[in-house]
């Protein structure tokens, strides 16, 4: 049978051609869109070669976004500004600086986004990052910056166990300038006739020394618990401040040559609380708590010939505000909220010297807001209406304010590579301690300056549409429009009304501030990924009314490029230069280009990066000023080295310990100090 059972298996050949296919490679999206958030997945590249998390967003090229790797400013592509988060907490410039960008797991970006960790926030970037069960990381940095005499250093260090997670975060700053001032032609319409004053820096030097520390422990019972505490303690200190040069005047005051002093001393102590948990059956709850304690000394004191003029100015001042935000989720679709913002403070001013007086200030605020978001599959958005009541006081006087507010937003994705988003506000924007000093201070021989206790608040109107296209991980764009306009805005106005019938510089509510703008963000990868190009160009539509009528379009454009070569990686960035209309201070100015050349190299914890900044420039210009008015003109170019030519290197070293999970967010704080005294 053996024969026949042979026979029996063979088979006659199949009568289908074989042929041999290729190998396919399958690429996963590095981006993706929907009508709640953008997520950006970064690069092995990305993240080894980055320093911090502003330098992670640069490399990343997200086309929402608008990063300046000179100035280290993340903004949104209309020029908004931006709230960083790190894992759903607050995050500021310590808190991205000490990030180490190979815990980044993606990066998130959303507008007006519902959960209620964001704090109501407008424009949101949020770095999802590992944890550790136990251990954490060390992270030492340094930047230098040749030719302008500029650096800074910190040590920052995390380290978790178990439930408990505690941050400690040191840093100190240095800024030797020696190329500060101003050239000015001011023109005083006076009533006793016009005069023109003419002033230029010839020597200018400022030292400016700055230290930051602070220590935050955090708890997280579960993702649906956590409670963060943070203490820090931050000093600015300018012991060396001054300037010399010429002023000259066309009647009433001889040509003399002048010298200014204007050393400072500024001190702060914060507090900052936060608490997320949910509390089941679909209700939530979360705040935020901050106090801070802030001493501020400035002394401003101008020589011309005999003329003398000496402010001194002694400054204590504290404040107190939180946020509590209560959600009721009715379905995974809706999502009813409201939120009670209270906040208060006190300021205490002397001012000795030429001008005598105490101010005290005492200011409240109380808002709340009920809204209702939805989320769909496709479509999410929000509306939300409130209404805030403000209590200021000042040296006796009190002056009450009330006011609503509305914020509508809505987003729509038909898919992962396609969304549009609209967003319509109506605000308010209420005047600063400054604005409201009633004092009136001697500033030069012609000019005195003076806030006003009786200034409004102005009403403020925003809306935006924008649009972005995830094509592939090739090519992305974001392409927007938008709408900003202030009524009865607070700006300076100048009157002949000042002591002697001198020129006063005084706070009013004058005329209106349109401003918008029309403009896209195209980025392209190429070489696999290897080299990054992204384009921006932009239209900016200025329109004022009243005591400073301004019509103003001007046009810029931005270059960023990536390349990254095994462990070496090299950037260019090229700016046009911009112009804007201060909405505050009334002037255009006209800012100059900037350019950058960046190298680097990185491995096992090291990244070393070289920069060189506007190499051809050799000027210490900063910014040209106009102001026309009709009572007075200036026209000032001012000085200092943001914009002169420079070689940065930066060096930044991190080692990790312990076991890693899913990085919890990192050290939240701030190195501005506020302050109310008149300048």
């Amino acid at each position: 049978m053996l024969p026949f059972i042979a026979q029996g298996q063979s088979t006659e050949p199949d009568t289908i051609t074989v042929k041999e296919l290729r190998e396919i490679t399958v690429v996963a999206d590095a981006q993706r869109t929907s009508a709640t958030k953008t997520v950006y997945i970064p690069t092995g590249n990305q993240k080894s070669t980055a320093s911090d998390g502003v330098s992670l967003l640069s490399r990343m090229n997200i086309p929402q976004l608008s990063v300046n790797p000179i100035t280290e400013t993340v903004k949104t592509a209309d020029n908004q500004g931006v709230s960083l988060f790190i894992n759903f907490h607050p995050a500021t410039n310590e808190d991205v600086s000490g990030l180490n960008p190979g815990d980044v797991k993606r990066v998130e970006y959303l507008d007006f986004p519902t959960d209620p960790r964001f704090l109501r926030a407008q424009h949101v970037v949020n770095f999802i990052t590992h944890s550790y069960s136990y251990g954490g990381y060390t992270k030492f940095s340094g930047k230098e910056r040749l030719m302008i005499r500029s650096g800074e250093a910190s040590v920052y260090s995390k380290f978790a166990c178990r439930k408990m997670e505690y941050d400690v975060m040191v840093s100190g700053d240095y800024d030797y300038n020696s190329h500060i001032g101003s050239v000015s032609d001011e023109t005083y319409r006076l009533e006793s006739g016009t005069i023109r004053r003419t002033s230029g820096t010839e020597t200018g030097k400022q030292h400016q020394r700055g230290f930051y520390s602070a220590l935050r422990v955090s708890w997280s019972k579960s993702d649906n618990l956590t409670f963060r505490n943070l203490v820090s303690y931050r000093r600015i200190n300018t012991p060396i401040n001054h300037t010399s040069g010429y002023v000259s005047f066309s009647s009433l005051y001889p040509s003399e040559t002048y010298h200014t002093e204007s050393p400072s001393t500024n001190n702060a102590v914060g507090w900052d609380s936060e608490l997320y948990a949910m509390l089941g059956r679909g209700w939530s709850i979360n705040g935020n708590f901050q106090a801070e304690s802030a001493g501020n000394n400035t002394s401003s004191n101008y020589y011309a010939g005999t003329e003398s003029i000496e402010n001194l100015a002694d400054e204590d001042s504290w404040f107190l505000r939180g946020s509590i935000q209560v959600n009721k989720s009715l379905s995974d679709k809706f999502t009813l909220f409201s939120n009670v913002l209270p906040g208060g403070g006190r300021t205490h001013i002397a001012y000795t010297g030429s001008s005598n007086a105490v101010n005290r200030f005492r200011q409240g605020f109380t808002g709340i807001t009920v809204g209702m978001s939805m989320n769909y599959q496709k479509v999410s958005g929000s509306i939300d209406g409130g209404y805030a009541f403000e209590s200021n006081y000042i040296n006796g006087k009190t002056m009450d304010d009330r006011y609503p507010f509305t914020h509508i937003n809505l987003q729509y994705a038909p898919n992962q590579r396609n969304s549009i988003s609209l967003w319509f506000q109506y605000a308010t924007f209420s005047p600063d301690a400054t604005m409201k000093n009633p004092n009136i201070i001697r500033q030069s021989e012609l000019m005195y300056i003076s806030g006003n206790p009786d200034l409004k608040c102005s009403r403020n109107t925003s809306a935006n549409i924008s649009y972005t296209w995830l094509s592939s991980n090739k090519w992305q764009l974001s392409a927007y429009a938008t709408m900003f306009l202030i009524s009865n805005r607070q700006i300076a106005v100048y009157t002949p009304d000042g002591p002697d019938g001198m020129m006063l510089k005084k706070y009013q509510n004058d005329g209106d501030y349109n401003h918008g703008q029309i403009g896209a963000n195209l980025t392209g990868k190429f070489i696999d990924g290897r080299l990054s190009i992204s384009v921006s160009p932009r239209l900016l539509l200025y329109k004022t009314t009243e005591s400073n009528s301004i019509s103003h379009y001007p046009f810029s454009a931005s270059l960023n490029v990536n390349y990254y070569l095994g462990r070496f990686f090299f950037n260019g960035y090229y700016d046009t230069g911009s112009s804007y209309v201060d909405g505050e201070n009334a002037f255009l100015r006209k800012m100059p280009m900037s350019y950058s050349v960046n190298a680097g190299w990185s491995s096992h914890g090291w990244n070393i990066q070289l920069s060189v900044i506007n190499p051809f420039q050799s000027s210490w210009k900063l910014s040209e000023d106009t102001l026309t008015t009709r009572w007075y003109d200036n026209k000032m170019t001012q000085f200092g080295s943001d914009c002169h030519r420079r070689i940065s290197l930066t060096v930044t070293y991190t080692f990790n310990y312990g076991k890693k999970v899913s990085q919890s967010g990192e050290l939240s704080g701030e190195k501005n100090i506020s302050t109310s005294i008149l300048k």
